[in-house]
């Protein structure tokens, strides 16, 4: 490499790393001559470059040089593809703090369902870095790209060899909740999910709601499946369904545990509906801590994953042909807001 090449390089260093701060006065060529022991005919192209590139403000009638306000200028892109709602936002904000962190942009796409054949056939390598999708199932894009779904129930019932997976453990938080609820003295429990819809009745149970049953029979419940009450999800009217068959069945609930804060938010709206104080006269735990009730939830720490996926990416790894899957960690958070039965 040329000399000139390689001052150049350390110059446009020092001004990526702060070495000269933005705004700040730039060294003068007589002094970075005498650093670098080459011609000032030398150092003034190196300078001219580096200010052709919008680095460096060349200042007039002997201003001087100073460094540029910081621009910021993506090595790349990461396309995030998902249903945006309350949970996918918190994702979407670790996506994003990642991608700054590491100098990348991310494009964002909530398509309905007939145009995400066009999203995905935007998508170029030559501009895009790699794709993190949730909401959306497994997508196939047209081109050979790193692929990251965060859809929760993906990791535990799908072997896919293109698809890298992050999700968060689901059946050791709905235990964790369960738990919980018992401590403090609730014995007639029931359960709410909106979530299996979106697979099909017939899909395995989600993880999650595997962990309240679990959690229930170690207590000594015969067959907890039979205080699970499924609904459609976004659908009020199926949510008071599901409440009235709930309260018909097993009048003295106590508590209702769901599988999704946005189920609870559901029950909670139903109840208020039916005259029903809940959470209140029945207590109510979501699953996310994503939502504005004052109900004990189960932190999935969406943030987290967004990074992980980020950095997943950005590994270097052969994404498209390795089988990948990252679990992170659950807890429940807000426990003070589930009442205690004496």
């Amino acid at each position: 490499m040329m000399k000139s090449e390689k001052i150049y390089g350390v110059l446009k260093q020092r001004i990526a790393d702060g070495t000269y701060a933005p705004g700040a006065r730039f060294p003068s060529e007589d002094t970075l001559l005498v650093e670098f022991g080459v011609s000032k005919v030398t150092i003034n192209k190196i300078v001219s470059r580096l200010a052709a590139e919008g680095l460096l403000i060349r200042g007039v009638r002997g201003a001087g040089t100073r460094v540029a306000p910081q621009v910021f200028r993506p090595r790349g892109n990461i396309a995030f593809i998902g249903r945006l709602n309350a949970y996918s936002m918190a994702i979407l904000h670790g996506v994003q703090q990642e991608c700054l962190r590491q100098n990348f942009f991310p494009a964002v796409f909530s398509p309905e369902a007939e145009a995400l054949p066009y999203c995905l056939g935007m998508m170029n390598p030559k501009t895009v870095t790699g794709i993190i999708t949730v909401g959306y199932g497994i997508l196939k894009p047209e081109c050979d790209l790193p692929l990251v779904c965060l859809d929760y129930n993906f990791p535990h019932t799908v072997s896919c060899g293109h698809v890298h997976f992050i999700g968060s453990n689901n059946f050791l938080g709905g235990k964790a909740m369960i738990r919980e609820v018992l401590k403090r003295g609730h014995r007639e429990i029931a359960i709410f999910s909106a979530e299996r819809f979106v697979f099909g009745m017939d899909a395995p149970i989600a993880p999650r709601v595997q962990g309240f049953h679990d959690a229930l029979r170690e207590a000594g419940y015969g067959n907890p499946g039979e205080r699970t009450f499924y609904g459609m999800p976004d659908s009020p009217a199926d949510a008071r369904a599901c409440l009235t068959a709930i309260l018909k069945k097993y009048p003295e609930t106590s508590i209702i545990c769901a599988d999704s804060d946005h189920s609870a938010e559901m029950i909670s709206q139903a109840a208020k509906a039916m005259n029903i104080s809940c959470p209140g006269r029945i207590a109510l735990t979501g699953f996310g801590n994503v939502t504005h009730l004052e109900i004990a939830s189960v932190n999935q720490h969406p943030e987290r994953q967004g990074q992980l996926a980020v950095r997943w990416i950005l590994s270097g790894r052969e994404s498209t042909l390795i089988e990948g899957k990252e679990i992170v960690e659950t807890e429940v958070t807000g426990a003070e807001f589930i009442p205690i039965r004496l």
